[in-house]
């Protein structure tokens, strides 16, 4: 994990952590009838939320997972003074004078 990625991380906990715990104190001032409503409100803007970005996120993996031209994957190695490596129908030279089974 780096470091940029663990202090976000942190961070939302944080400010989760706070939101919460603001909420809880909102709600314990508002009574316990106004609070139940307004609970049920916010949990249904939430669900609608988590739904959208569900949808979102099945609609993105579905569209990563496909091979990005139409045109049939080959692979195949070749090996000589070069190696190269020709996958996904695009060459990738891995180094110099590089045999396999050789010396």
């Amino acid at each position: 994990m780096t470091p940029q990625r663990r202090t976000a991380l942190w961070g939302l906990g944080i400010v989760s952590g706070l939101s919460i715990l603001a909420l809880g104190i909102y709600f314990t001032r508002l009574g316990l009838e106004r609070a139940n409503s307004l609970a049920g409100i916010l949990g249904l803007f939430v669900g609608i939320i988590g739904l959208v970005l569900t949808f979102y996120s099945i609609l993105q993996a579905r569209g990563g997972a496909q091979s990005p031209s139409p045109q049939q994957v080959r692979m195949s190695q070749q090996s000589g003074s070069n190696s190269t490596n020709v996958q996904s129908a695009r060459d990738i030279n891995i180094g110099d004078n590089n045999k396999l089974g050789g010396s």
